[in-house]
């Protein structure tokens, strides 16, 4: 790969990456006229001759979405290309992709991993450039340092994850309007809108609170109903308060009325009203004594006709035998 010297400022960033994808082929610096080469060396051939398969079909692609302005495409294209092929020249086009989707932050971090990547496979004048690329990028890029109240948080920028509390080093983020968050299971989001200018820092302090899963229960009865919540006594004729989330047991009791129970559910943040009304309960006994009046005057109604015809003069009920023993009623003999 051979390097051009590009100037500082972003229009010669710029300039210096598109000229590949312009051409068509991978590296996206144009070569200057080759210094002398050993003996028997041989040139590096362009990406669109030496890819092969996939590689070369995605690489294609790639080129031709971002020739029609879709760089978002010709992105998801080229890093698909560079998985299958590893070959680092690939990079160029993706950070020229990441540089007109203003994602300056994962530009830089393209163009470190292609330092990494490449290793010796990059002249002098290469490294040089690139260092002067990450140079001229960083002006549209802060650094974002996160202190939290909580370990194990993950923070968010713009709904993208980027570490876990505690961060091991700050956070490149891109100028603009961002939006932090800071979040854990069981506690409250931490959430920000910053407006973030290149080549700065932006400190924040995340203090999570705990998530309280709670809503308001208001319960309306009669004046001298008793109210009772989960087995216990809340309040009287009226009762408003903070309650967890879930299903609660709720028992209305007064004197004289049909006890009320009822199973109330309350969400999140909700604020529940119950309207309750008690019955009458039936006359404690009015039934059994009515049933017993009843059933006694049907007993001494038969009585009497037993009665009569047990002592009616003349009739077969007078006598009577079991066995050799006779039986007398007191009638005529």
């Amino acid at each position: 790969m051979r390097g051009k010297h590009l100037g500082q400022g972003w229009r010669a960033v710029a300039a210096a990456l598109s000229v590949g994808l312009a051409a068509g082929v991978a590296a996206a610096q144009p070569a200057p006229a080759a210094p002398a080469q050993p003996a028997g060396a041989t040139a590096e051939k362009p990406l669109s001759e030496s890819l092969t398969g996939m590689a070369k079909a995605e690489h294609g692609a790639g080129a031709a979405l971002f020739k029609d302005g879709d760089y978002a495409g010709a992105l998801a294209r080229f890093e698909r290309a560079y998985e299958l092929s590893r070959d680092h020249r690939l990079l160029w086009n993706v950070a020229l992709c990441q540089k007109n989707l203003r994602r300056y932050a994962k530009m830089l971090a393209t163009l470190r991993r292609m330092a990494d990547d490449a290793g010796a496979a990059l002249t002098a004048r290469d490294k040089q450039d690139i260092a002067e690329l990450i140079q001229a990028a960083e002006v549209y890029v802060s650094r974002l340092e996160i202190t939290a109240s909580e370990a194990g948080a993950t923070v968010f920028v713009d709904d993208e994850p980027v570490g876990t509390t505690p961060l091991a080093a700050p956070v490149p983020i891109d100028i603009g309007e961002r939006r932090i968050r800071v979040s854990k299971p069981g506690f409250v989001d931490f959430v920000r809108q910053e407006k973030v200018v290149g080549g700065g820092s932006v400190a924040l302090v995340a203090r999570l609170e705990r998530a309280v899963h709670r809503g308001r229960l208001l319960v309306a009865a009669e004046q001298d109903g008793l109210i009772a919540l989960d087995g216990k006594v809340v309040g009287k004729g009226r009762w408003e308060g903070s309650v967890p989330s879930g299903t609660h047991t709720l028992r209305v009791t007064a004197p004289g009325m049909t006890p009320h129970e009822v199973a109330v559910l309350v969400r999140d943040e909700e604020h529940r009203r119950i309207d309750v009304s008690l019955e009458r309960a039936p006359e404690r006994g009015g039934a059994s004594r009515w049933l017993w009046i009843g059933g006694g005057a049907a007993i001494f109604a038969g009585a009497l006709v037993a009665g009569a015809l047990l002592f009616e003069p003349g009739t077969p009920a007078e006598q009577g035998s079991l066995g050799t023993v006779p039986l007398g009623f007191g009638g005529r003999r």
